[in-house]
């Protein structure tokens, strides 16, 4: 048994061996190198567990459920019951960590004596691979709050997140998507608040993100060359990847602003009032406005799973 790691990080996957091996590279890229990396498979039926094998790293371990839950609510579960770490990462595994993104969450996290922080994520917009390989690609930046303390109006995904070990402890596991209208991590995240845990933004973002969910059939075709790219393009230059993605997503910001500032003023209009009276009730703000779109309890996760070319979820 290695000795007991500063940070455990949590990385569900589903037979993606592929784009998993790119998430994991860019954790063993990073500048703080005492970690334990927990692998937790979805009931995987494809080579993960070799390609998890061949980096022959023992900060690596590969655990494979023998049940498919079909979202990340199991294996994430799964990962913090026997993560070891004073502190708890997570990462998606089409996601990837910038070199500096464990050493700084921890050293704001001690800073700012929070029980979580979390990064603004710079997001790449889907491209036509020609446009990729002449370096023409975009990105928008998501998590960013009007101030620096969590807003469950701001989606901040899980793998920006970086917590105190026992605050997974204290607001209790994920919660299978069937119960609830929002992400399992974005009802989890919304209940560490609740309970009065403290939520704060790191000053930039450290981690890249690509997601499956916003590329159509992204599980059942060969992946593409996107996370190629950027993971060379971070091992060459990280700091000019983020500078460059930090002026795209700047520019894409203000053309969304512009395309639709008057919907978005109206949608305002009938959503915050609803929105406040689901937080004052208990339920997350985006509950009301989830329910009408995709209706009961789990059609969210659904919707996105139709994307991603996967079936519906089996009810429970």
């Amino acid at each position: 048994m290695l000795s007991t790691p500063l940070v455990s990080i949590v990385l569900a996957t589903y037979n993606r061996s592929a784009i998993l091996a790119h998430a994991i590279e860019s954790v063993r890229g990073s500048t703080l190198d005492h970690w334990e990396l927990i692998v937790v498979g979805d009931c995987c039926t494809d080579d993960t567990a070799a390609v998890v094998a061949g980096f022959d790293d023992p900060r690596i371990s590969f655990v494979n459920l023998p049940q498919n839950v079909g979202e990340q609510s199991g294996p994430n579960n799964e990962g913090v019951r026997r993560a070891r770490g004073q502190y708890l990462a997570f990462l998606n595994h089409d996601d990837l960590y910038f070199p500096d993104h464990l050493q700084a969450a921890i050293g704001h996290l001690e800073a700012t004596t929070s029980d979580l922080v979390w990064s603004s994520i710079l997001t790449a917009i889907p491209v036509p691979p020609e446009d990729l390989a002449r370096g023409r690609w975009r990105m928008r930046l998501y998590g960013v709050t009007l101030t620096d303390v969590y807003d469950p109006r701001v989606f901040v995904f899980a793998s920006a997140w970086l917590m105190r070990r026992d605050l997974a402890d204290r607001v209790g596991p994920w919660r299978h998507a069937h119960e609830a209208f929002v992400t399992p991590s974005q009802d989890w995240i919304f209940r560490a608040w609740k309970s009065g845990a403290r939520l704060t933004r790191l000053p930039h973002p450290s981690v890249l993100a690509i997601p499956g969910g916003a590329r159509k059939g992204s599980y059942v075709t060969p992946p593409g060359e996107e996370h190629a790219y950027f993971v060379q393009r971070m091992r060459e230059d990280p700091r000019g990847l983020r500078e460059q993605a930090l002026a795209s997503a700047a520019v894409e910001g203000e053309r969304e602003a512009r395309a639709y500032r008057l919907g978005r003023a109206l949608l305002s209009l009938v959503g915050r009032p609803l929105a406040s009276v689901a937080e004052r009730l208990g339920y997350h703000p985006y509950a009301p406005l989830f329910a009408l779109r995709h209706g009961r309890r789990g059609n969210l996760v659904n919707t996105i799973r139709r994307t991603n070319g996967l079936s519906r979820l089996r009810r429970r």
